[in-house]
């Protein structure tokens, strides 16, 4: 982590893991990203200004769609980093998602690829390397196993903060601005 500036990167579920369409603006959606877009709007006025996205479809592309609007609606001087676990991860995204991914890599303000080519554990690695380079984690999270689970335990366990936006009874554990 860098000493200089305060960070913050992004892990949730894939379209599929959602409970609701993120195709769709329905009343769910919305709610979502106002949670979203709030949330990151509140880090930058904490003085969080760069965010590192790990540009897979779903959670981590809408979330860099809304650090770029706060970026512009704002004028704050927010800093979007991409980190691609390979070249060429949006070969397999269907075109809603590979043109928000294209319009992310259009508006960020640095690409970072991690590995050539696609390898058994990348997306581990991308997701170790932005928790590593973050003081905050914002993350939509439900109790699913999988990639986001596991990026959550690692960043709790790193001692970094979690935002878990996702309406739960309980939130699962995480509560905005206590560190777990």
């Amino acid at each position: 982590m860098n000493e200089n500036h305060i960070s913050c990167c992004f892990t949730g579920y894939r379209p599929q893991k959602f409970p609701f369409s993120l195709e769709n603006k329905t009343k769910e959606y919305t709610r979502f990203e106002n949670a979203l877009f709030e949330q990151i709007l509140s880090l930058a006025e904490q003085g969080c200004h760069t965010f590192y996205c790990g540009m897979a479809m779903g959670f981590d592309l809408v979330a860099a769609e809304n650090v770029i609007a706060v970026k512009n609606a704002f004028r704050e001087p927010l800093k979007v980093i991409c980190v691609l676990p390979f070249k060429g991860q949006s070969a397999t995204f269907s075109d809603y998602w590979k043109r928000k991914f294209d319009y992310v890599l259009e508006n960020c303000d640095e690409q970072i690829y991690l590995a050539e080519n696609y390898f058994r554990g990348c997306y581990q690695q991308r997701n170790i390397y932005m928790v590593d380079n973050s003081d905050y984690v914002v993350t939509w999270y439900d109790g699913q196993k999988g990639g986001t689970e596991n990026t959550v335990r690692y960043a709790l366990k790193k001692g970094r903060y979690v935002f878990n936006i996702c309406e739960t009874p309980d939130n699962l554990g995480f509560q905005t601005k206590i560190k777990v």
